[in-house]
């Protein structure tokens, strides 16, 4: 069925004349008066009985109008929810974070975001890179924020920022009155380590691994608050963001060591699927992010982002 017939027909019952449907879809009345006698001879049914100046629809008339009406409901429904997305009236997103950046980062960058656009609701899953990277490409997350790992082809990646991945020790540790350390002493002592599939993790057994060592005592956490407690408490070392553990080794509760081999940057990036649409609520955040990215500092960034929460 032809839906500009259908629509014709529909607003002649709606308006009453051929003349007032014509005005209503901006065309002319002959317009109007073919487009529903077309109508009328596909179906192979009178839609229409005349009566003076009267139109009536006749019983299959009265019927098919009962249809249209729903249809162009719906249609004018669909077209003002797609506005509202467009409009950023309503609208959801879904966001995954590596743990570390969901509960340092995050809770300044959706707050921010949210007074910005307090229609669109924002579920936040977090998760290590490597299972947000299965995420993005599942479905199960519009956007990531994760650090960098070896992606797959079918992942877009929009560099973010970057931060350093610092050592920590307990004030206490006997290697606090070292000035630096080596990865070649470090294996020596015990590691307190992110879990399997964080990107800090990777990082740093890959420095290992290029001098051919293997640290010989391993705890695997995979909550970063758990890994400082214990760090506190003098049960081992651990490598960490500095985002991570600005607060505790500003007030004492770590300390931070040297390495020989130089610092170590981590790099932070957002992703998405190769070929996927961005959602209107999704494209807005990656240019909210990107307005206030610091490339180079991720602990600045978030600096930045913090006082504009705190203003707002």
């Amino acid at each position: 069925m032809n839906l500009n017939q259908l629509k014709a027909f529909y607003s002649v019952i709606k308006t009453g004349t051929f003349s007032k449907a014509a005005d209503e879809l901006c065309v002319t009345e002959p317009a109007v008066f073919i487009q529903v006698r077309s109508l009328e001879r596909q179906l192979g049914f009178t839609l229409l009985d005349r009566f003076g100046k009267e139109l009536r629809p006749t019983e299959i008339g009265r019927l098919l109008f009962g249809y249209a009406e729903k249809i162009f409901t719906l249609v004018d429904e669909a077209s003002n929810a797609v506005k509202e997305l467009q409009e950023l009236k309503k609208g959801s997103l879904r966001l995954g974070a590596t743990k570390a950046l969901a509960q340092y980062l995050m809770p300044f960058i959706v707050s921010s975001f949210q007074d910005r656009n307090p229609n669109i609701t924002v579920h936040l899953d977090e998760g290590s890179s490597q299972s947000l990277v299965e995420g993005i490409i599942q479905h199960r997350h519009e956007l990531a924020i994760v650090a960098r790992v070896p992606y797959p082809d079918k992942i877009n990646v929009i560099p973010f920022s970057s931060d350093e991945i610092v050592l920590v020790i307990s004030p206490k540790s006997k290697l606090v009155k070292k000035e630096s350390i080596s990865m070649y002493e470090l294996a020596e002592e015990p590691v307190i380590c992110t879990d399997t599939g964080s990107a800090t993790k990777l990082s740093i057994w890959n420095e290992f691994e290029k001098r051919g060592l293997a640290p010989s005592a391993i705890i695997e956490a995979g909550n970063t608050e758990f890994i400082k407690q214990l760090v506190k408490k003098n049960k081992g070392y651990s490598f960490l963001a500095s985002l991570c553990v600005r607060d505790e080794i500003r007030r004492g509760e770590l300390a931070t060591l040297a390495l020989d081999e130089g610092k170590f940057l981590m790099d932070i990036d957002v992703i998405h699927l190769k070929g996927k649409t961005l959602s209107p609520a999704a494209s807005t955040f990656l240019h909210f992010i990107q307005a206030y990215k610091d490339p180079g500092n991720l602990v600045k960034f978030t600096d930045e982002i913090s006082k504009i929460v705190s203003i707002a």
